[in-house]
């Protein structure tokens, strides 16, 4: 992954946060495509094919029309031939063991949990990830 191929891809159903990541990665020089919903992340995904995905695990946004979480949207992602090589990274308030292990049994690149890094440090793990480097993340 080049330098020059910086899209990032965010599922995330909280619309403050949403923006708030929006503002660091393009401030950083990241192309940014956001989703409010699971289903409108796997249309992104499958119609714009980013360099790299972090979705959140828990969406219940049902306001703007989603159903499934975020597990399904890395059970979908994983198993579709278009998009199964994009590395996608958990980015989540969920810090059990359980879910850790079921995100990364359904293909999870690794495992960001919200409270344990600042957007800044996200956007540098981003970068790093980009750069083909090891990042400080929960690795399965």
């Amino acid at each position: 992954m080049g330098e020059t191929d910086r899209t990032i891809l965010i599922i995330e159903d909280e619309a403050t946060l949403l923006e708030m990541y929006r503002l660091k990665f393009e401030a950083a020089g990241f192309i940014f495509l956001g989703a409010a919903t699971g289903e409108e992340g796997i249309t992104l995904a499958e119609n714009k094919h980013p360099n790299l995905i972090l979705v959140d695990l828990i969406l219940a946004n049902k306001v703007a029309g989603g159903k499934i979480d975020g597990f399904a949207v890395l059970q979908e992602l994983k198993s579709n031939p278009h998009t199964k090589a994009i590395p996608i990274y958990a980015l989540t308030n969920l810090n059990q063991d359980s879910d850790i292990e079921e995100a990364f049994k359904l293909g999870a690149d690794g495992y960001f949990v919200k409270s344990d890094l600042t957007p800044k440090e996200l956007v540098d793990n981003a970068q790093k990830i980009f750069r083909g480097e090891k990042i400080g993340t929960r690795l399965g």
